[in-house]
């Protein structure tokens, strides 16, 4: 668990797996660093419009920049630097666009797999994430507003159900009507 306080007021709360995937020019293939929040170290600030939570871990960082515009708040920029120690080369890159929008006192989550091209051959995947910047209440997340891919990965069964069970029902209409047909046996020509 991410967190970011300040005076005692926790300003920034967040779960997620993360991983940074880079293609080694030297050997050809992806290279992957799994984010380890044991072996992290949390810092950023905490403001009235804009917060800021920066994770760092040998080898580099990656950065959320949390913006407040009433009733919601969202993700402003995503930053990420890898150095790979293979071969010496330093990944970075930086998006800026808006993403994780929830509004104000609850959090934003999403269970589903999200990648985020970074720069060409470097790109960021966060799994399993819970967060919520601002308006937190007694260090505990707020209600939950689940993402996109969460609600249509659960729209697909609930259809493929239902078609189910309308193809069941048809069957069953068809194979009574059909038992109420009186039986005629042979009929004399």
């Amino acid at each position: 668990m991410y967190t970011i306080s300040s005076r005692n007021q926790t300003c920034i709360k967040a779960v997620m797996g993360l991983q940074l995937m880079a293609l080694s020019i030297q050997e050809k293939q992806m290279k992957y660093l799994t984010v380890n929040p044991n072996t992290t170290q949390i810092h950023g600030s905490c403001g009235t419009v804009r917060s800021v939570l920066n994770i760092t871990f040998i080898g580099g960082f990656i950065s959320f920049v949390f913006i407040k515009k009433d009733p919601t708040y969202y993700v402003n920029a995503i930053e990420a630097e890898l150095q790979l120690p293979s071969e010496g080369k330093l990944y970075y890159g930086i998006i800026r666009q808006q993403h994780f929008t929830a509004k104000l006192g609850n959090s934003f989550k999403c269970a589903s797999k999200q990648t985020f091209g970074l720069k060409r051959a470097y790109q960021l995947l966060i799994v399993n994430m819970q967060l919520q910047a601002f308006d937190i209440v007694g260090n505990q997340f707020g209600r939950e507003e689940e993402c996109f891919l969460d609600q249509n990965g659960k729209a697909v069964p609930i259809a493929v159900g239902l078609s189910i069970l309308g193809l069941l029902v048809i069957v069953l209409v068809t194979f009574l009507i059909s038992r109420k047909k009186p039986y005629r046996g042979y009929e004399r020509i």
